[in-house]
C-alpha cells in the first residue's frame, strides 16, 4: 500500500516549516507568504503526490468541501455551461460539485435537496426554482447557504440570485425584428409559475407598447420543444397574422420551427423566429437560430462566488447579480414577406 504524503513530508523535502507549507497550499492564507515560495511549495507537492486530506480538514473546519447543484432538466442544453462555470470556480477552491436534476417537479426537488443535506453539503446552487418554491424555502428555513441561478423566486430579496437582464434581452430581440421591418410580433411565453416566463412576457408587453407594435401572446406549458410545437399549432389555428415570433426560450423556438416547417410554413421567409438563452449548437439548427444569448458560464461562476462567500459568512447582505445578454443574429430571422 502506498504511503500518503503529508504536509510535513513536503516541508522536509523543501527544508521549510510545515506551517509555511500549510499556508502556501491554502488559498485563504497563501497571500501571507511570497509568491515564489507558494510556487515552490505547489510544485513540490505535485511532484511528491501530496493531496489534501479532506476528511481531516472536514473535522477541523466542520465542512465537507462539497456543494450541491440542482437543475430542472438534464436534457436542456442551457444548463451544461452554467454547471461548467460553477464547477470550474469551485474546483479552484477545492470543492467538489454534486449535480442533480428534478424533471421540473417540485416534489422531486425536495427529495433531491434532502439527499444533499443528508450528505452534509456546505451549500446549494439551485437552477430549478419556481416562483413559489418549496426547495428554496427548505434551504431558508434550515439556514443552508443558497444561491439561485438563471431562475429565482417571488421573494428574491430573501436569497442570493444570479440572473440575466431579461428586459434588455427581450428589447434586443424586438429591436432586431423592428429593424427588419416587423410590426406585428407574437411572444410564445414560458410557464407563468417560473419567474423567467413572467419577466420575459412582461418585458415583451411593455416594450411592444412603448414601440407602438401590434403584439400577441400565446402561452407554452413548459420550456420544452413539445410545448413550443403545441404553441405553434395554436398560432396557426388562431390565424394570427404576426410575421415574427419571440420565443420564451430556445427549446420553445425549436419546437415552433419544427411544427411550422412540417406544415409548410417557411422560417424565416414567412415567419421569423427568435429564441432566448443561446443554447449550445443553436447555430447548427436548420435554419440556424437567431437567439438572445445569456452569459451562462459567467452566471455559473458568479453563483459559485456568491455561494462561497455565503458559506464563509451567512450574514453577508443578499445580492442580486444581473448580467447582460447579447443577440446572436443567424438565419431564422428575415424581413417580413410583405416588405
Amino acid at each position: 500500500m502506498s504511503v500518503r504524503i503529508r504536509i510535513k513530508d513536503v516541508a522536509q523535502h523543501l527544508g521549510i516549516s510545515s506551517s509555511t507549507v500549510s499556508r502556501a497550499l491554502n488559498p485563504k492564507t497563501s497571500n501571507m507568504i511570497s509568491s515564489d515560495v507558494v510556487t515552490k511549495v505547489k510544485r513540490a507537492a505535485d511532484k511528491l503526490g501530496y493531496t489534501m486530506d479532506f476528511a481531516a480538514a472536514s473535522l477541523r473546519n466542520q465542512r465537507t468541501y462539497t456543494v450541491g447543484v440542482i437543475i430542472p432538466d438534464i436534457l436542456n442544453p442551457v444548463f451544461p455551461p452554467i454547471i461548467k462555470g460553477i464547477q470550474e470556480y469551485l474546483s479552484k477552491h477545492d470543492f467538489v460539485t454534486f449535480t442533480l436534476f428534478t424533471n421540473n417537479q417540485q416534489d422531486q426537488a425536495i427529495t433531491e435537496m434532502k439527499k444533499l443535506v443528508s450528505r452534509r453539503v456546505d451549500g446549494v446552487i439551485i437552477a430549478s426554482a419556481f416562483l413559489q418554491d418549496a426547495s428554496v424555502n427548505y434551504c431558508i428555513d434550515n439556514k443552508i447557504p443558497l444561491v439561485t441561478v438563471n431562475r429565482s423566486i417571488k421573494d428574491g430579496h430573501l436569497i442570493h440570485q444570479v440572473m440575466d437582464d431579461e428586459h434588455h434581452g427581450i428589447q434586443l430581440a424586438i429591436d432586431h425584428l423592428i429593424a427588419l421591418g416587423h410590426t406585428h410580433i407574437l411572444h410564445i411565453a414560458g410557464p407563468q409559475n417560473i419567474l423567467q416566463g413572467i419577466k420575459r412576457k412582461e418585458a415583451f408587453v411593455q416594450y411592444c407598447r412603448a414601440q407602438n407594435l401590434q403584439a400577441e401572446i400565446i402561452h407554452a406549458e413548459s420550456f420544452t420543444v413539445e410545448a413550443g410545437s403545441a404553441a405553434a399549432r395554436d398560432f396557426l389555428t388562431s390565424k394570427c397574422s404576426a410575421t415574427a415570433i419571440v420565443a420564451g426560450n430556445d427549446l420553445i423556438a425549436v419546437g415552433a420551427i419544427q411544427y411550422l416547417t412540417a406544415h409548410n410554413i417557411n422560417v424565416p421567409s414567412q415567419v421569423s423566429i427568435v429564441g432566448y438563452n443561446g443554447m449550445p449548437f443553436a447555430e447548427m439548427l436548420s435554419p440556424a437560430l437567431t437567439t438572445v444569448t445569456i452569459p451562462a458560464e459567467q452566471m455559473g461562476q458568479q453563483a459559485a462566488r456568491l455561494l462561497l462567500n455565503t458559506i464563509e459568512d451567512q450574514e453577508v447582505p443578499k445580492q442580486k447579480v444581473l448580467l447582460a445578454p447579447k443577440l446572436e443574429v443567424r438565419a431564422s430571422t428575415a424581413p417580413p414577406p410583405h416588405a
